[in-house]
């Protein structure tokens, strides 16, 4: 007997072999129920079928799809999948969030995860059905970019397939490429679209027409109801400001609190920031708005601008891109930013780990540290950030090297090139500055794919009620957070909904569980299984190495005071972030070297 919210199957693909076949788990459901969906399903799966020498790009390793128990239903927020894998930027666990209607249609496939392994022998791009998979061929597709990709196999479908696709940066397996959606929705993080690229695996179409079940949909109707009046009412002003203007609210917050990462993250204020705001971005370029599947939210801002004087259309840029391809280039004209912007989402590169590399390339160019190939070492010189993203892309020149992101580049560089590396475990920093926030250094360096901040951004919290304190309730604020992520991307859905709608978890889904599967539950229960994916995918990072010495921010939040802003002459001292870091262990449950103790994995019933 089937459950509500799942469809009690798996689809794996050996594109190897040209072949697929339907897993169903519900013979073993009490195992897989207890890590929820989404990001756990993909967690249980990577764990099982990875191992310690795995290399993320050959054919033997994984890429897996996951959707969550809300997933495609009546949920606003409800459209999101998370992609897993062991990543070839980091070479740990990975997993990279999306949105857009491609989580429906796994599901309306009659799927819950989609995992696909093995090398295509030329480029294909699945079609995923009612009936499995079909492979179709892609020469004609490999070398254009996301955009045209999408729209060529939407016409060769002739139906409202989503169509999830990979730019010439996955082909050429940039270690941070990206996967696209809906032209301009990325799974941008840790070089997924490379793994793709690695398969010869140009795209993946997915249409379905099956029927989701559910236990109760007039309940989670109901829910829906409530959950929309509650975001529209209970914080009208903040509701009306972010469906105006999406993440973008965000960079006039992150100026005035100082946590704006600007020239590299050398500093944290930015004195162009009026330039490059939501305001400046509604005045000079947005033209629209645009929203996920069920979500009354919209927080995709359609703009336009010019890229070698044509004029085109990019969904963004969001917070994360202003800042990194802005401020942290010293780049404070609007239109410049997303043209950036769209050129990352054409060739298919994450606009993070662009920003953060480009960023950190100027700055190693500037101290004599290495060559731009010609070009000038400038913040803000548009023709240096055009050209060596382009460069990255297609692997010209510097950009072969910058490429495989920062930590590698600064290793092959030498020269100490390492001290201006901002990451952590190999991945690129996101948009927010630490040295005058512990906690969310903690954040970064606690992260399990690195430093992004999709686990917690404590740094809202923090600078509202202690920003300097190095105390048990941060820590504890931080676990509950993480665990808080955890369970949205494990729900399939979005963060927004609580983080910007302010929407109390509490007491909407444990509510949208129980109607959705039919299983009782409580937030306590749901709060218990997102632990265990956390658990679980710290163990696949103890596997491939990871330990205590791995989750420390970069070297210039410890060495380098801020030069300038409000917080000018503060860093982090290290002696204060092991307590913070003791501390954590010690509330998780994992010994000094973090790593989770049997007793832990025990209490959580984890049998690894």
């Amino acid at each position: 007997m089937g459950i509500g919210g799942y469809m009690g199957k798996n689809l794996l693909i050996d594109v190897s072999k040209g072949s697929f076949k339907a897993l169903n788990w519900m013979n073993q459901k009490s195992q897989w129920l207890k890590l929820i969906g989404g990001r756990g399903f993909g967690a249980k799966i990577i764990w099982e079928s990875t191992s310690a020498k795995t290399n993320p790009l050959s054919p033997e390793s994984l890429i897996t799809l996951n959707t969550g128990p809300l997933t495609g239903l009546p949920i606003p927020g409800s459209g999101r999948i998370s992609i897993c894998a062991i990543s070839p930027l980091t070479g740990i666990w990975a997993d990279s969030s999306i949105g857009g209607a491609a989580g429906t249609d796994i599901k309306q496939c009659g799927y819950d995860s989609i995992i696909i392994k093995g090398r295509s022998k030329k480029p294909i791009y699945l079609h995923i059905n009612d009936n499995g998979a079909d492979f179709e061929d892609a020469e004609h597709l490999w070398g254009k970019g996301s955009f045209e990709t999408e729209t060529i196999i939407k016409d060769e479908l002739t139906n409202e397939a989503s169509v999830l696709t990979i730019g010439p940066a996955g082909e050429n397996r940039v270690l941070f490429a990206c996967i696209s959606t809906e032209y301009g929705r990325q799974a941008g993080r840790a070089g997924m679209g490379a793994i793709l690229g690695s398969k010869n695996i140009k795209a993946i179409a997915i249409s379905g027409t099956k029927d989701i079940p559910v236990a109760d949909l007039k309940k989670v109707i109901e829910i829906t109801d409530q959950a929309i009046e509650y975001m529209m009412k209970n914080d009208p002003e903040r509701y009306d400001v972010f469906t105006r203007h999406g993440t973008t609210m965000a960079l006039d917050w992150a100026q005035e609190v100082a946590c704006l990462p600007t020239r590299n993250f050398q500093e944290n204020v930015f004195e162009q920031s009026e330039n490059i705001n939501a305001e400046s971005m509604e005045q000079k370029i947005k033209v629209g708005d645009r929203g996920c599947y069920c979500c009354p939210l919209a927080c995709g801002k359609l703009t336009k601008t010019k890229v070698n004087g044509e004029q085109v259309y990019v969904e963004g840029p969001e917070y994360e891109t202003l800042a990194l391809l802005g401020s942290n280039l010293g780049l404070g004209n609007i239109e410049a930013i997303a043209a950036a912007n769209y050129l990352c989402d054409q060739y298919g590169i994450d606009t993070i780990s662009t920003g953060v590399v480009i960023g950190f390339a100027i700055e190693c160019a500037q101290k004599g540290k290495i060559s731009l190939d010609g070009l000038k070492a400038e913040w803000g010189n548009t023709e240096t950030i055009f050209k060596l993203i382009e460069k990255i892309a297609n692997l010209e020149g510097v950009g072969k090297t910058l490429a495989q992101g920062v930590k590698k580049a600064a290793e092959i560089f030498g020269n100490n090139c390492q001290s201006l590396a901002m990451h952590v475990k190999g991945l690129e920093q996101s948009g927010y500055e630490t040295r005058s926030t512990p906690g969310m250094a903690l954040a970064y360096g606690t992260s399990d794919l690195g430093a992004h901040h999709s686990r917690s951004t404590i740094v809202g919290w923090e600078t509202a009620t202690d920003r300097f304190g190095i105390t048990k309730q941060k820590v504890e604020m931080q676990v509950f957070l993480q665990h808080q992520r955890s369970l949205f991307d494990a729900l399939g859905t979005c963060r927004f909904q609580y983080c910007e709608a302010k929407l109390p978890p509490q007491d909407f889904y444990p509510r949208y569980y129980i109607a959705a599967t039919g299983l009782n539950t409580s937030q306590e229960e749901l709060l218990l299984g997102a632990e265990r994916i956390f658990n679980l995918t710290r163990m696949v990072n103890v596997r491939l190495g990871i330990s205590r010495k791995d989750d420390y921010p970069p070297a210039r939040v410890f060495e380098e005071p801020l030069p300038s802003g409000p917080y000018k002459g503060k860093k982090m001292n290290r002696e204060d972030y092991d307590k913070l870091l003791d501390m954590y262990y010690e509330l998780r449950g994992w010994d000094k070297y973090g790593i989770p103790t049997k007793e832990k994995l025990e209490a959580l019933e984890l049998q690894l």
